[in-house]
């Protein structure tokens, strides 16, 4: 049978020709649409041919999406490089590629530390979830965290130890990791546009903030199948990827989820759903799975804060649609795009708020304690050097069919298009120095409140605000979905891996879920003339 071609890899007919039963796969779109699941991709490789690419409306195929902890694997690749380059080695000395980092005192455990200690979560450090990364000092603080342990001994999950690992690259290599990566990685793989967050002074984060698109992701989870080749060339050293996916670490102690108990790699982990799998993994549920013995991969990008209950939803429907055989016609697969506000009846309001200044209060809690309300929920600005927010000079222009929204947060401006059809608009802003494509949608409730819609595809949450009228006075009230409740349940659960004292850790872990929650404050302010 003739295959469709695709630039990368020829895509099959249909998936019962590389032997996916496309029902099994049906049935588990379906389960993920009935119980509400935010999935918003599903890529499936199986024999070297892609058999299925699904999104969820608005996620499409050509838009970045924040990969959070699957960025570490990319850390991981980019070590490899080096490693294979001869500019460092698995066991050379933290110390001795920055003499600098030692301090007045002696300190043994400094000493000891190595790149594979980083790579392997094994480096001793405890570095708080809450360090202020608006400052410029990330090398510093991670240095001046507590050891908990001997480097090499015990697993401690850190996302800071990649940071060090991409300080590393800077310094050995003299360009950034995004620079080294490009002619080795991204340019062979075919990104287009790769982004990575950065701190201060322009290092990556290493453990978070890469955003790629959902392709990017199945390209490199491909690659690492294939023993680090693609397009018939080894891009990735086979031994780097044999040594990455390998277990080195022992986590069977460290967390509560299963798929993280199997034990862990170079910034790969083994899972306990398929014993003969590895996976890497970023928060809200962003996977790229392979399947060893199946020459089989998934890769799924999504907004689920319960990764475990997630994952073990796809172990339910994989890799038993790679085994069962599909005796019937095969089944069209996709899923519901998200709901849209829809088309309502327009408000009198809007003649006189056209154009209108609205000045907003600048809430005192959620600036003292870092992270004021940005039009960009806080799932995504979590763990960003920039936090932007704080809300102000918010107006509204009304035409036929849509409206636009400005504002400022901080010393940027933005506007955006919004549907009042019950059709998206799209549009670009940066918020945080980060860049974010939109799509918003708009309608009135009633007469006097107005509820805006606004989703950064590259996010994971959809931003709300909801802004009551009642004459010269607004309230804007902000919220998200998933909630930002979900971002207190996911710290409350790295808490308890993080922080080894029990009485700090469950007061910690109990106040969390309440404070968290309240980043998303009301704000009142006046129109102005």
């Amino acid at each position: 049978m003739e295959l469709k071609q695709k630039s990368w890899l020829p895509v099959a007919e249909k998936p019962e020709d590389v032997g996916i039963n496309s029902k099994i796969v049906r049935d588990f779109l379906d389960y993920c649409d009935e119980n509400g699941k935010h999935v918003h991709s599903l890529m499936l490789i199986r024999n070297g041919k892609i058999a299925c690419e699904v999104y969820k409306e608005p996620f499409g195929k050509g838009h970045n999406h924040m990969m959070y902890s699957v960025s570490k694997s990319f850390t991981s690749a980019a070590i490899g490089f080096a490693v294979n380059e001869g500019y460092i080695d698995v066991d050379t000395r933290f110390v001795d590629i920055f003499p600098e980092a030692r301090g007045d005192k002696p300190d043994e455990y400094l000493e000891e530390m190595t790149v594979e200690d980083l790579l392997t979560m094994r480096s001793g450090k405890s570095v708080s979830v809450f360090l202020d990364r608006t400052k410029d000092r990330w090398f510093k603080d991670i240095l001046n965290s507590p050891w908990i342990s001997e480097p090499g001994t015990e697993f401690l999950y850190i996302s800071e130890n990649m940071y060090l690992l991409c300080c590393i690259i800077h310094k050995v290599t003299g360009m950034s990791v995004m620079e080294y990566l490009k002619p080795r990685l991204f340019e062979p793989l075919g990104f287009e546009h790769p982004f990575w967050e950065t701190c201060p002074r322009g290092i990556e984060a290493g453990g978070w903030g890469l955003m790629i698109t959902t392709e990017d992701l199945a390209k490199f989870t491909y690659c690492y199948s294939q023993g680090g080749r693609f397009n018939g060339q080894q891009v990735i050293p086979e031994d780097w990827v044999k040594e990455s996916v390998k277990y080195h670490a022992d986590n069977s102690a460290s967390n509560q989820d299963r798929d993280c108990k199997r034990g862990y790699g170079y910034c790969f982990w083994r899972n306990d759903g398929y014993e003969k799998s590895f996976r890497a993994d970023g928060m809200f549920s962003q996977f790229g799975i392979v399947f060893e013995d199946l020459d089989a991969c998934l890769i799924f990008t999504a907004g689920e804060v319960h990764e475990q209950g997630m994952r073990d939803i796809i172990w339910e429907y994989f890799p038993k649609a790679f085994l069962e055989e599909n005796t019937g016609e095969s089944v069209e697969l996709s899923l519901k795009p998200f709901e849209k506000l829809p088309e309502k009846n327009r408000s009198g309001l809007e003649q006189r708020l056209h154009g209108k200044r609205m000045k907003l209060s600048k809430p005192i809690a959620v600036n003292i304690a870092g992270y004021p309300t940005s039009v960009v929920p806080l799932t995504a600005l979590f763990m960003e050097s920039d936090k932007a927010g704080n809300i102000n000079d918010v107006s509204f222009k009304f035409y036929d069919d849509e409206a636009v929204m400005t504002w400022t947060e901080g010393d940027e401006v933005n506007s955006v298009k919004i549907g009042m059809d019950g059709e998206y608009r799209w549009d670009k802003i940066v918020i945080g120095q980060i860049p974010y494509t939109t799509c918003s949608t708009g309608c009135w409730n009633t007469d006097s409140e107005l509820e805006i819609h606004i989703r950064c595809i590259e996010a994971v949450a959809e931003r709300i605000l909801k802004f009551k009228f009642n004459g010269d006075n607004v309230v804007m009230r902000p919220s998200s979905n998933p909630s930002t409740g979900v971002m207190a349940e996911t710290l409350k659960e790295t808490v308890k891996d993080v922080i080894k004292q029990p009485v700090v850790q469950a007061a910690v872990t109990k106040v969390l879920p309440k404070i968290i929650p309240l980043v998303d404050a009301v704000q009142r302010g006046k129109i102005k003339d």
